[in-house]
C-alpha cells in the first residue's frame, strides 16, 4: 500500500516519533533506521514493516510505503543530512546458536562505538555481538546509524557472560599487569572477546570469568578508543 502524509501530527508520524524513545521501542518491539543501503539489508533480513520516503520506491507490495513532505521527513529523521528514506524495522530475532567467534560488550555506553563495533564484527567474520546489561541499546538510533546496516546481518544479543563461559573460552581485553600481549594469544575454536566500558574498562566480575587477559601494546598514550581497540583485536584473533 502506498499513501501520502503531509501533516507532522498524523498518527503514523506520531508512532514513528515514539520509536525514537526507549519506551516506544520496547513497547512496540520495533526501531527506526535510515538510508538506502540499510533498507536493502533490512529487506534481505525480512524485517522491514513500513517505509517513509520523499519519492516512491519499488518495494514489495506487503510493505506499507508512505510518501511524505520534506518537513515531515525532517521531523522523523535523525540525520543531519537525511537521505529521504526512514523505515520501521522489527526487533532482530535472537538465535540460540551464537557461532564460534563472539564479541562481547561489557558496559559499552557510547552509541557510536557500539554501532562501529557491530559493523566491524560483521566485516571481520565474527558470528555475533553480545552485550551486558548497562550497555547502550543496539536499537538506539545512533547505534543503528553507526552500524551502517550491519545490525541486520549479524545477531546482536543481550546475555550474561557467565552463560557464555559454559561453552566458550573468555578472552578479556584489559591493561593489567598479567595481561598477555596480543601476538602471544592463541584462541580456542570457540571464543568470546570481551571489551569494556570506555571510561572504566571491564568489571571485576568479568575479569574473574576470564581465561585469558590480553592487551594491545601501545606507545605514547595510555589507551585506545574501544571501537579501534576492538577492530585490532578482532582482526588479530579472528585470523588465528
Amino acid at each position: 500500500m502506498i499513501s501520502e502524509i503531509s501533516s507532522k501530527t498524523n498518527s503514523k508520524i506520531k508512532f514513528v516519533c515514539s520509536l525514537k524513545t526507549p519506551k516506544g521501542r520496547n513497547e512496540h518491539k520495533k526501531f527506526l533506521c535510515e538510508g538506502k543501503k540499510a533498507l536493502e539489508m533490512a529487506l534481505n533480513a525480512g524485517l522491514v514493516r513500513e517505509v517513509y520516503t520523499l519519492e516512491k520506491l519499488n518495494l514489495p507490495k506487503s510493505i506499507d510505503q508512505y510518501i511524505v513532505t520534506e518537513e515531515v521527513m525532517k521531523k522523523i529523521s535523525s540525520s543531519i543530512s537525511p537521505e529521504g528514506i526512514v523505515f520501521v524495522s522489527d526487533f532482530i530475532k535472537e538465535k540460540e546458536d551464537f557461532g564460534n567467534k563472539i564479541i562481547y560488550l561489557d558496559g559499552v555506553s557510547d552509541p557510536g562505538n557500539m554501532g562501529t563495533i557491530i559493523r566491524t564484527a560483521l566485516a571481520l567474520g565474527f558470528d555475533a555481538v553480545c552485550y551486558s546489561k548497562g550497555s547502550v541499546s543496539p536499537y538506539n538510533e545512533k547505534v543503528v546509524a553507526a552500524s551502517k546496516g550491519a545490525i541486520f546481518s549479524i545477531p546482536v544479543i543481550e546475555v550474561e557472560l557467565y552463560l557464555l563461559k559454559l561453552k566458550y573460552q573468555i578472552i578479556v581485553s584489559a591493561l593489567q599487569d598479567n595481561s598477555i600481549e596480543l601476538k602471544n594469544v592463541k584462541p580456542a575454536k570457540n571464543f568470546v572477546l570481551v571489551l569494556g566500558n570506555e571510561s572504566h574498562g571491564v568489571k571485576q566480575e568479568t575479569l574473574a570469568l576470564s581465561d585469558i587477559v590480553t592487551k594491545i601494546p601501545i606507545e605514547g598514550i595510555d589507551s585506545l578508543n574501544v571501537a579501534i581497540a576492538g577492530a585490532i583485536l578482532m582482526y588479530e584473533l579472528g585470523k588465528k
